[in-house]
């Protein structure tokens, strides 16, 4: 899956103005994530046109950064997230950061990795079971 990343000021509004423009655009959010730091944060967000709401918010000049991530469906039971993150490990397959789907209604929850490689990744997950989730 594509990830949209998003640079925004640490200021009352700012997340709001994001997500304005990818409504005005009819952009969905799936999932979305903020992490901050003094004075900028980073909104992480999987949406169903992630060129589309790239360029939109490249438009009202919002730095904006596609990256590749892996999105796996979780069983919903104890364990199940850290069977994912001991089969990364043992892999040697490092998680720079993680996070959840919004909503799944009666299916299974997604989580979204991004790792430091893809293609091991999804190599190892899929042959301990672990169902890799593509769109």
């Amino acid at each position: 899956m594509k990830q949209i990343s998003v640079l925004v000021e640490n200021h009352v509004g700012s997340l709001a103005a994001v997500t304005a423009l990818l409504k005005e655009a009819h952009v969905n959010i799936k999932a979305i994530a903020s992490f901050d730091s003094p004075s900028y944060g980073i909104l992480r967000m999987v949406v169903d046109a992630p060129e589309q709401a790239a360029l939109v918010l490249q438009e009202s000049h919002f730095a904006v950064k596609i990256t590749d991530v892996l999105t796996v469906e979780m069983e919903d039971q104890p364990g199940a997230l850290d069977h994912v993150f001991a089969v990364m490990a043992e892999a040697g397959i490092d998680i720079y950061y993680v996070y959840s789907f919004v909503y799944r209604l009666d299916k299974a929850p997604l989580m979204v990795l991004n790792v430091s490689d893809n293609e091991k990744a999804r190599q190892v997950l899929k042959g301990a079971g672990i169902q890799i989730v593509e769109e």
